[in-house]
Protein backbone atom coordinates (compact mmCIF):
# COMPACT_ATOMS: atom_id res chain seq x y z
CA UNK A 1 0.00 0.00 0.00
CA UNK A 2 1.21 3.54 -1.34
CA UNK A 3 0.79 6.63 1.37
CA UNK A 4 0.31 9.83 0.19
CA UNK A 5 0.73 12.80 2.29
CA UNK A 6 -0.10 16.71 1.96
CA UNK A 7 1.72 18.88 3.88
CA UNK A 8 0.69 22.46 4.23
CA UNK A 9 2.24 25.42 5.49
CA UNK A 10 -0.57 26.99 8.03
CA UNK A 11 -1.88 30.84 7.42
CA UNK A 12 1.22 30.89 4.94
CA UNK A 13 1.53 34.44 4.18
CA UNK A 14 1.13 35.51 7.64
CA UNK A 15 3.80 33.10 8.94
CA UNK A 16 6.05 34.60 6.11
CA UNK A 17 5.87 37.86 7.73
CA UNK A 18 6.11 36.80 11.50
CA UNK A 19 9.17 35.20 10.26
CA UNK A 20 10.67 38.83 10.84
CA UNK A 21 8.77 40.22 12.69
CA UNK A 22 8.43 38.61 15.90
CA UNK A 23 6.47 40.57 17.93
CA UNK A 24 3.45 40.17 15.88
CA UNK A 25 3.10 36.34 16.80
CA UNK A 26 0.17 36.64 18.81
CA UNK A 27 -1.41 39.67 16.89
CA UNK A 28 -4.10 39.27 14.95
CA UNK A 29 -2.31 39.47 11.48
CA UNK A 30 -3.94 40.11 7.85
CA UNK A 31 -2.40 40.31 4.07
CA UNK A 32 -3.88 42.44 1.21
CA UNK A 33 -4.15 41.76 -2.67
CA UNK A 34 -2.49 43.89 -5.16
CA UNK A 35 -3.48 47.35 -5.02
CA UNK A 36 -4.06 46.70 -1.49
CA UNK A 37 -8.02 45.51 -2.60
CA UNK A 38 -9.29 42.76 -0.86
CA UNK A 39 -7.95 40.33 2.01
CA UNK A 40 -6.23 37.32 0.90
CA UNK A 41 -4.68 36.19 3.98
CA UNK A 42 -5.60 35.80 7.99
CA UNK A 43 -3.75 34.61 11.28
CA UNK A 44 -5.81 32.69 13.31
CA UNK A 45 -6.84 35.96 15.48
CA UNK A 46 -8.11 37.40 12.66
CA UNK A 47 -10.14 34.78 11.30
CA UNK A 48 -12.08 34.85 15.12
CA UNK A 49 -12.06 38.53 14.45
CA UNK A 50 -14.92 37.71 11.74
CA UNK A 51 -12.37 38.90 9.18
CA UNK A 52 -13.49 36.89 5.73
CA UNK A 53 -11.52 35.82 3.17
CA UNK A 54 -11.70 38.42 0.17
CA UNK A 55 -13.24 40.76 2.07
CA UNK A 56 -12.35 44.17 0.84
CA UNK A 57 -10.30 46.24 3.23
CA UNK A 58 -12.26 49.49 3.14
CA UNK A 59 -14.63 47.40 4.91
CA UNK A 60 -12.91 45.93 7.73
CA UNK A 61 -9.90 48.88 8.35
CA UNK A 62 -11.83 50.64 11.38
CA UNK A 63 -12.46 46.68 12.61
CA UNK A 64 -8.42 46.65 11.68
CA UNK A 65 -7.70 49.85 13.68
CA UNK A 66 -9.89 49.11 16.63
CA UNK A 67 -8.77 45.40 17.20
CA UNK A 68 -4.71 46.44 16.47
CA UNK A 69 -4.72 43.96 13.71
CA UNK A 70 -1.37 44.46 11.69
CA UNK A 71 -1.96 44.82 8.14
CA UNK A 72 0.66 44.56 5.33
CA UNK A 73 0.70 44.66 1.74
CA UNK A 74 1.45 41.18 0.01
CA UNK A 75 4.89 40.20 -0.55
CA UNK A 76 5.31 37.98 -3.32
CA UNK A 77 8.73 38.17 -3.72
CA UNK A 78 9.42 37.05 -0.04
CA UNK A 79 6.90 34.57 -0.31
CA UNK A 80 8.05 33.22 -3.14
CA UNK A 81 11.43 32.98 -1.36
CA UNK A 82 10.30 30.92 1.84
CA UNK A 83 7.84 28.83 0.16
CA UNK A 84 11.28 27.36 -2.16
CA UNK A 85 12.89 27.02 1.16
CA UNK A 86 10.33 24.91 2.18
CA UNK A 87 9.86 22.70 -0.63
CA UNK A 88 13.36 22.09 -0.53
CA UNK A 89 13.08 20.88 2.19
CA UNK A 90 9.93 18.81 1.99
CA UNK A 91 11.64 17.14 -1.66
CA UNK A 92 14.48 15.75 0.61
CA UNK A 93 12.27 12.99 2.08
CA UNK A 94 11.20 11.03 -1.22
CA UNK A 95 11.66 11.28 -4.65
CA UNK A 96 8.12 11.20 -5.72
CA UNK A 97 6.91 14.65 -4.88
CA UNK A 98 4.75 17.15 -6.36
CA UNK A 99 4.23 20.81 -5.58
CA UNK A 100 0.68 21.72 -5.40
CA UNK A 101 0.37 25.38 -4.65
CA UNK A 102 2.60 27.90 -3.28
CA UNK A 103 1.89 26.45 0.37
CA UNK A 104 0.91 22.95 -0.47
CA UNK A 105 2.93 19.62 -1.40
CA UNK A 106 2.05 16.80 -1.74
CA UNK A 107 4.28 13.70 -1.14
CA UNK A 108 4.43 9.46 -2.08
CA UNK A 109 5.92 6.89 0.23
CA UNK A 110 5.46 3.66 -1.20
CA UNK A 111 4.50 0.09 0.48
CA UNK A 112 7.61 -0.66 1.76
CA UNK A 113 7.50 2.19 4.69
CA UNK A 114 4.82 0.81 7.50
CA UNK A 115 2.08 3.06 8.91
CA UNK A 116 3.97 3.12 11.80
CA UNK A 117 7.03 4.92 10.35
CA UNK A 118 5.14 7.02 7.86
CA UNK A 119 3.76 8.84 10.85
CA UNK A 120 7.58 9.07 12.24
CA UNK A 121 8.03 10.61 9.31
CA UNK A 122 5.79 13.44 9.39
CA UNK A 123 6.26 14.72 12.78
CA UNK A 124 9.95 14.48 11.90
CA UNK A 125 9.24 16.70 8.72
CA UNK A 126 7.24 18.88 10.44
CA UNK A 127 10.13 19.77 13.24
CA UNK A 128 12.38 19.76 10.21
CA UNK A 129 10.71 22.45 8.27
CA UNK A 130 10.42 24.46 11.35
CA UNK A 131 13.56 24.09 12.64
CA UNK A 132 15.18 24.98 8.97
CA UNK A 133 13.22 27.39 7.49
CA UNK A 134 10.47 28.43 10.58
CA UNK A 135 7.12 27.85 9.15
CA UNK A 136 4.86 26.14 10.77
CA UNK A 137 2.86 23.35 8.56
CA UNK A 138 0.17 20.50 8.79
CA UNK A 139 0.16 17.21 7.81
CA UNK A 140 -2.39 14.46 6.23
CA UNK A 141 -2.00 11.24 5.56
CA UNK A 142 -3.92 8.68 3.37
CA UNK A 143 -4.07 5.87 0.97
CA UNK A 144 -4.78 8.25 -1.65
CA UNK A 145 -4.45 12.15 -2.83
CA UNK A 146 -8.08 13.02 -1.76
CA UNK A 147 -8.20 11.51 1.70
CA UNK A 148 -4.79 13.43 2.77
CA UNK A 149 -6.52 16.73 1.86
CA UNK A 150 -9.38 15.29 3.80
CA UNK A 151 -6.28 14.74 6.48
CA UNK A 152 -4.84 18.04 6.42
CA UNK A 153 -8.13 19.60 7.10
CA UNK A 154 -8.38 17.91 11.06
CA UNK A 155 -4.32 18.41 11.40
CA UNK A 156 -4.75 21.78 10.68
CA UNK A 157 -7.87 22.20 13.56
CA UNK A 158 -5.33 20.70 15.90
CA UNK A 159 -2.01 22.17 15.10
CA UNK A 160 -0.41 21.28 18.49
CA UNK A 161 0.06 18.10 17.03
CA UNK A 162 -0.70 18.75 13.26
CA UNK A 163 -0.19 15.71 11.77
CA UNK A 164 -3.50 13.64 11.17
CA UNK A 165 -3.71 9.95 9.25
CA UNK A 166 -6.41 8.18 7.83
CA UNK A 167 -4.85 4.88 7.11
CA UNK A 168 -7.02 3.07 9.29
CA UNK A 169 -10.48 1.85 7.67
CA UNK A 170 -12.07 2.68 11.11
CA UNK A 171 -10.63 6.04 11.92
CA UNK A 172 -11.91 6.96 8.32
CA UNK A 173 -15.56 5.39 8.73
CA UNK A 174 -15.73 7.81 11.62
CA UNK A 175 -13.86 11.08 10.14
CA UNK A 176 -16.02 10.79 6.75
CA UNK A 177 -19.75 10.72 8.24
CA UNK A 178 -18.72 14.43 9.98
CA UNK A 179 -16.60 15.61 6.88
CA UNK A 180 -19.38 17.79 5.16
CA UNK A 181 -19.59 17.21 1.35
CA UNK A 182 -19.32 20.98 0.19
CA UNK A 183 -15.04 20.18 1.90
CA UNK A 184 -14.17 17.74 0.01
CA UNK A 185 -11.58 18.29 -2.14
CA UNK A 186 -12.72 19.01 -6.19
CA UNK A 187 -16.30 19.54 -5.07
CA UNK A 188 -17.12 22.53 -3.50
CA UNK A 189 -20.47 24.57 -2.82
CA UNK A 190 -22.07 24.30 -6.66
CA UNK A 191 -21.74 20.44 -7.32
CA UNK A 192 -22.35 20.17 -2.82
CA UNK A 193 -25.90 21.74 -3.77
CA UNK A 194 -26.43 19.50 -6.85
CA UNK A 195 -25.02 16.60 -4.17
CA UNK A 196 -27.74 17.61 -1.15
CA UNK A 197 -30.98 17.51 -3.92
CA UNK A 198 -30.04 12.96 -4.11
CA UNK A 199 -29.27 13.22 -0.03
CA UNK A 200 -25.76 13.55 -0.09
CA UNK A 201 -24.78 15.63 2.72
CA UNK A 202 -21.23 14.51 4.05
CA UNK A 203 -18.36 12.22 2.40
CA UNK A 204 -19.91 9.39 4.07
CA UNK A 205 -23.13 9.42 2.08
CA UNK A 206 -21.34 10.21 -1.07
CA UNK A 207 -18.99 7.12 -0.95
CA UNK A 208 -22.05 4.79 -0.15
CA UNK A 209 -23.82 5.91 -3.70
CA UNK A 210 -23.18 3.86 -7.21
CA UNK A 211 -20.29 4.77 -8.64
CA UNK A 212 -22.47 5.16 -11.83
CA UNK A 213 -25.35 7.33 -10.56
CA UNK A 214 -22.29 9.79 -9.02
CA UNK A 215 -21.24 9.54 -12.65
CA UNK A 216 -23.89 10.69 -14.40
CA UNK A 217 -23.95 13.78 -12.20
CA UNK A 218 -20.53 15.16 -11.84
CA UNK A 219 -18.86 12.58 -15.04
CA UNK A 220 -15.53 10.82 -14.22
CA UNK A 221 -14.20 13.13 -12.60
CA UNK A 222 -17.13 12.36 -9.57
CA UNK A 223 -16.25 9.07 -10.01
CA UNK A 224 -12.62 9.40 -9.14
CA UNK A 225 -13.63 11.69 -5.96
CA UNK A 226 -15.72 8.52 -4.72
CA UNK A 227 -13.24 6.21 -5.35
CA UNK A 228 -10.30 8.16 -3.75
CA UNK A 229 -12.79 8.48 -0.74
CA UNK A 230 -13.02 4.86 -0.56
CA UNK A 231 -9.31 4.47 -0.37
CA UNK A 232 -8.69 3.71 -3.98
CA UNK A 233 -6.30 5.59 -5.52
CA UNK A 234 -7.15 7.55 -9.08
CA UNK A 235 -4.97 10.38 -8.55
CA UNK A 236 -1.11 10.15 -8.85
CA UNK A 237 1.39 12.78 -8.03
CA UNK A 238 1.28 15.30 -11.11
CA UNK A 239 4.92 16.01 -13.22
CA UNK A 240 5.20 19.71 -14.01
CA UNK A 241 5.13 20.29 -17.74
CA UNK A 242 6.41 23.18 -19.96
CA UNK A 243 3.96 25.99 -20.00
CA UNK A 244 1.80 26.46 -23.32
CA UNK A 245 2.11 30.06 -22.85
CA UNK A 246 3.11 32.53 -20.11
CA UNK A 247 1.18 35.97 -19.18
CA UNK A 248 2.06 38.88 -17.11
CA UNK A 249 -0.93 41.20 -16.42
CA UNK A 250 -1.35 43.63 -13.35
CA UNK A 251 -3.65 46.53 -12.20
CA UNK A 252 -2.48 49.42 -12.34
CA UNK A 253 -1.77 51.81 -8.90
CA UNK A 254 -4.02 54.52 -11.02
CA UNK A 255 -5.80 55.08 -13.79
CA UNK A 256 -3.45 55.92 -16.54
CA UNK A 257 -3.86 58.24 -19.32
CA UNK A 258 -0.05 58.73 -20.74
CA UNK A 259 0.83 56.93 -23.50
CA UNK A 260 4.38 56.85 -22.15
CA UNK A 261 2.85 55.86 -18.50
CA UNK A 262 1.42 52.54 -20.25
CA UNK A 263 4.41 51.88 -22.40
CA UNK A 264 6.65 51.65 -19.60
CA UNK A 265 3.80 49.61 -17.65
CA UNK A 266 3.55 46.85 -20.42
CA UNK A 267 7.42 47.28 -20.99
CA UNK A 268 7.78 45.83 -16.91
CA UNK A 269 5.53 43.26 -17.36
CA UNK A 270 6.93 42.14 -20.63
CA UNK A 271 10.43 42.02 -19.57
CA UNK A 272 9.10 40.22 -16.33
CA UNK A 273 7.55 37.36 -18.77
CA UNK A 274 10.62 36.73 -20.66
CA UNK A 275 12.49 36.16 -17.71
CA UNK A 276 10.02 33.06 -16.75
CA UNK A 277 10.31 32.26 -20.32
CA UNK A 278 13.83 32.04 -20.54
CA UNK A 279 13.75 30.47 -16.85
CA UNK A 280 12.02 27.02 -18.76
CA UNK A 281 14.71 27.70 -21.55
CA UNK A 282 11.62 28.27 -23.83
CA UNK A 283 11.05 31.31 -26.45
CA UNK A 284 7.73 32.56 -27.84
CA UNK A 285 6.28 32.98 -31.51
CA UNK A 286 3.95 35.59 -30.92
CA UNK A 287 3.20 37.88 -28.20
CA UNK A 288 0.00 38.93 -27.54
CA UNK A 289 -1.23 42.94 -25.77
CA UNK A 290 -3.61 43.85 -23.80
CA UNK A 291 -5.19 46.80 -22.07
CA UNK A 292 -8.82 47.57 -20.22
CA UNK A 293 -10.36 50.63 -19.35
CA UNK A 294 -12.61 51.17 -16.39
CA UNK A 295 -15.65 53.59 -15.75
CA UNK A 296 -18.31 54.02 -13.88
CA UNK A 297 -21.41 55.43 -14.84
CA UNK A 298 -24.59 55.88 -13.03
CA UNK A 299 -23.32 52.75 -10.37
CA UNK A 300 -22.55 50.90 -13.01
CA UNK A 301 -19.36 49.53 -13.53
CA UNK A 302 -18.22 49.25 -17.67
CA UNK A 303 -15.04 47.29 -18.77
CA UNK A 304 -13.54 47.36 -22.06
CA UNK A 305 -10.56 45.76 -23.20
CA UNK A 306 -8.52 45.98 -26.10
CA UNK A 307 -5.93 43.56 -27.49
CA UNK A 308 -3.64 42.35 -30.10
CA UNK A 309 -1.19 39.43 -31.12
CA UNK A 310 2.12 40.47 -33.03
CA UNK A 311 3.64 37.21 -34.26
CA UNK A 312 7.52 36.74 -34.81
CA UNK A 313 9.19 35.67 -38.15
CA UNK A 314 11.51 33.10 -36.01
CA UNK A 315 11.02 32.32 -32.17
CA UNK A 316 12.67 34.76 -29.37
CA UNK A 317 13.19 34.66 -26.06
CA UNK A 318 15.35 38.23 -26.36
CA UNK A 319 13.84 41.01 -24.12
CA UNK A 320 14.70 43.70 -26.29
CA UNK A 321 12.56 42.52 -29.32
CA UNK A 322 10.14 41.46 -27.17
CA UNK A 323 9.28 44.99 -25.32
CA UNK A 324 9.59 46.35 -29.70
CA UNK A 325 6.47 44.16 -30.07
CA UNK A 326 5.04 45.21 -27.34
CA UNK A 327 5.48 48.93 -27.81
CA UNK A 328 4.21 48.09 -31.66
CA UNK A 329 0.87 46.61 -30.60
CA UNK A 330 0.80 49.63 -27.77
CA UNK A 331 0.81 52.02 -30.79
CA UNK A 332 -1.98 50.65 -32.26
CA UNK A 333 -3.96 49.87 -29.29
CA UNK A 334 -3.77 53.52 -27.64
CA UNK A 335 -6.63 55.77 -28.06
CA UNK A 336 -5.83 59.41 -26.11
CA UNK A 337 -8.29 60.37 -23.11
CA UNK A 338 -8.79 56.90 -22.11
CA UNK A 339 -8.60 55.94 -18.44
CA UNK A 340 -6.31 52.40 -18.45
CA UNK A 341 -7.00 50.59 -15.32
CA UNK A 342 -5.33 47.22 -16.41
CA UNK A 343 -2.60 45.65 -19.17
CA UNK A 344 -0.76 42.57 -19.27
CA UNK A 345 1.31 40.51 -22.11
CA UNK A 346 0.77 36.98 -22.88
CA UNK A 347 3.68 34.96 -24.96
CA UNK A 348 2.19 32.99 -27.14
CA UNK A 349 2.71 29.34 -29.32
CA UNK A 350 5.90 28.42 -26.84
CA UNK A 351 8.59 26.34 -28.09
CA UNK A 352 11.45 24.68 -26.13
CA UNK A 353 15.27 25.08 -26.73
CA UNK A 354 15.49 21.84 -28.48
CA UNK A 355 13.46 22.52 -30.86
CA UNK A 356 14.62 26.44 -31.88
CA UNK A 357 15.74 26.45 -35.48
CA UNK A 358 18.74 29.40 -35.12
CA UNK A 359 18.81 31.95 -37.79
CA UNK A 360 21.06 30.86 -40.26
CA UNK A 361 21.89 34.13 -41.94
CA UNK A 362 22.27 36.20 -38.60
CA UNK A 363 25.26 33.57 -37.74
CA UNK A 364 26.78 34.14 -34.48
CA UNK A 365 24.57 37.18 -33.42
CA UNK A 366 21.95 35.10 -32.60
CA UNK A 367 24.13 33.32 -28.94
CA UNK A 368 25.37 36.77 -28.71
CA UNK A 369 22.21 38.01 -28.16
CA UNK A 370 21.32 35.00 -26.16
CA UNK A 371 24.40 35.57 -23.86
CA UNK A 372 23.85 39.10 -23.55
CA UNK A 373 20.46 37.84 -22.16
CA UNK A 374 21.77 35.42 -19.39
CA UNK A 375 24.16 37.62 -18.54
CA UNK A 376 21.35 40.41 -16.99
CA UNK A 377 19.57 37.40 -15.60
CA UNK A 378 22.60 36.53 -13.62
CA UNK A 379 22.97 39.92 -12.43
CA UNK A 380 19.69 40.49 -11.57
CA UNK A 381 19.99 37.42 -9.92
CA UNK A 382 22.78 37.73 -7.58
CA UNK A 383 22.49 41.36 -6.79
CA UNK A 384 18.75 42.00 -6.67
CA UNK A 385 15.93 42.90 -9.08
CA UNK A 386 16.45 45.86 -11.51
CA UNK A 387 20.06 45.76 -11.10
CA UNK A 388 20.27 46.20 -14.50
CA UNK A 389 17.10 47.13 -16.71
CA UNK A 390 15.80 48.14 -19.98
CA UNK A 391 15.67 51.90 -20.28
CA UNK A 392 12.04 51.44 -21.90
CA UNK A 393 10.79 50.47 -18.18
CA UNK A 394 11.78 53.92 -16.74
CA UNK A 395 12.63 54.58 -13.93
CA UNK A 396 9.68 56.17 -10.90
CA UNK A 397 7.11 53.76 -12.11
CA UNK A 398 4.42 55.86 -10.86
CA UNK A 399 1.62 53.56 -12.01
CA UNK A 400 2.41 50.57 -10.29
CA UNK A 401 0.01 49.01 -8.04
CA UNK A 402 -0.07 50.36 -4.37
CA UNK A 403 1.61 48.79 -1.40
CA UNK A 404 1.89 50.99 1.21
CA UNK A 405 2.31 48.42 3.90
CA UNK A 406 4.82 46.10 2.71
CA UNK A 407 7.04 44.38 4.68
CA UNK A 408 11.07 43.94 3.71
CA UNK A 409 12.38 41.83 1.07
CA UNK A 410 14.29 40.17 4.02
CA UNK A 411 15.46 37.05 2.15
CA UNK A 412 16.33 38.63 -1.75
CA UNK A 413 17.48 42.21 -0.99
CA UNK A 414 21.15 42.70 0.19
CA UNK A 415 19.73 45.92 1.31
CA UNK A 416 16.95 44.47 3.36
CA UNK A 417 19.12 41.98 5.19
CA UNK A 418 17.53 42.01 8.92
CA UNK A 419 20.91 43.39 11.20
CA UNK A 420 20.92 42.30 14.94
CA UNK A 421 22.95 43.99 17.35
CA UNK A 422 25.43 41.84 19.83
CA UNK A 423 26.16 43.27 22.81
Amino acid sequence: MSYFILADCNNFYVSCERLFNPKIEKRPVIALSQNDGCVIARSQEAKLLGIKMGEPYFKVKNLCQHSNVVVFSSNYQLYADISERVMNVLSQATPDFEIYSIDEAFLKFQDHISENEILQESFALKKLVMQWVGIPISIGIGPTKTLAKVANSLAKKNREVGVFSLNSPQIRENVLKKFPIEDVWGIGSKLSKRLNGIGVYSASDFVQKDPYHIRKIMGVVGERILLELQGIACLNLEIPSPKKSISYTRSFGKKITDYSELAEALATFTNKASIKLRKQNGYTSAIQVFVETLTYERERTYRQQYGMIKPFSKATNDTVLLIKAAKDCLERLFKPNEKYNRGGVIFLDLASEETFVPDLFLGDIDSKRNLAMRTVDALNARFGKNTVFFGAMGVNQTWKSRSEMKSSHNTTSWNHLPVVYAK
